[in-house]
C-alpha cells in the first residue's frame, strides 16, 4: 500500500511516500520558486525515483493548511487531480496537526504554531494524542497564557514568537529548529493514521481560518 503526500501551505514543497506505514522517501525543495514550479516536477523526481506511476499510488494525502492561500490551493488542487484521475481515496491534514506529528512521542504538552504576522497566528494544542485546541487562528497574546508549563512549541511561529513565549508560558520548551519547516513526511505519517482509521474523503478541502486577502477587500469595498 503506497501513500503520496504533499505539502505546500509553508515556506518549503515537499513530496513523501510511504509503503504499509513506513516512510520510503522524501523531497524537499526551499529554493524560492513558487510552488506551482516545484511540487510536480519534484514528485514526479520521487515516483521515478522509486519506480512508481501516480497510477501506483493507492492513497493520496495533501496538507489543507492553514498556512499560505495560494500554496494550499496548489498542493490540493495536485492531490485532488492525481486521485480522481486514478479513483483513489484522499487523506486531509491540517499543517499543524502534521508539525505536532513531527515531535517526539511522550513530549508533553505540544502547540504547533503558525505564524500569521503582527502578533497573529495559527495554532493547534495537543495534551499527548488528545488535541486540546482544533487548529484556530489565534492572537498570540491571548493564547499563550492559556497552555499550561513545560509545554513544547513547534513550527515557524515557535521561532518568530520565541520571546513572547518564554515571558508568558512557565518553563517553555522549542523543538529542534529543524522540525519548524513543515515538509511533507509528517504529513503523510499523520495521514497514514487517518486512513488507517478510515478517515478518507473524496476531495481535500483548503483550511482557511482567515479570510483571503480578495475576501477581506470584497467586504471592504461593499
Amino acid at each position: 500500500m503506497i501513500l503520496l503526500a504533499l505539502s505546500t501551505s509553508g515556506r518549503a514543497a515537499s513530496a513523501a511516500l510511504l509503503e504499509d506505514g513506513v516512510p520510503l522517501a522524501e523531497a524537499t525543495r526551499d529554493a524560492g520558486l513558487t510552488h506551482s514550479e516545484t511540487i510536480l516536477p519534484l514528485t514526479c523526481e520521487l515516483l521515478e525515483a522509486h519506480g512508481l506511476a501516480p497510477s501506483d499510488i493507492d492513497v493520496f494525502a495533501a496538507d489543507v493548511g492553514p498556512g499560505s492561500f495560494t500554496g494550499v490551493r496548489i498542493g490540493v488542487c495536485a492531490i485532488n487531480a492525481m486521485a480522481a484521475a486514478f479513483a483513489r481515496p484522499v487523506v486531509a491534514v491540517s499543517s499543524l496537526i502534521a508539525l505536532k506529528e513531527g515531535l517526539s512521542p511522550g513530549s508533553g504538552p505540544a502547540c504547533a504554531l503558525i505564524d500569521a504576522r503582527n502578533g497573529n497566528a495559527y495554532a493547534a494544542a495537543f495534551d499527548g494524542n488528545a488535541c486540546t485546541l482544533q487548529p484556530s487562528a489565534v492572537t498570540i497574546a491571548e493564547l499563550l497564557p492559556t497552555l499550561p508549563p513545560r509545554t513544547v512549541f513547534v513550527g515557524d511561529g515557535a521561532a518568530a514568537y520565541e520571546a513572547q513565549i518564554a515571558t508568558l508560558v512557565p518553563d517553555a520548551r522549542f523543538a529542534p529548529p529543524e522540525r519548524n519547516l513543515l515538509t511533507a513526511l509528517p504529513v503523510a505519517q499523520a495521514a497514514w493514521k487517518r486512513f488507517c482509521g478510515g478517515e478518507t474523503v473524496s476531495e481535500a478541502i483548503p483550511l482557511y481560518l482567515r479570510p483571503t486577502q480578495a475576501e477581506r477587500l470584497y467586504k471592504g469595498k461593499k
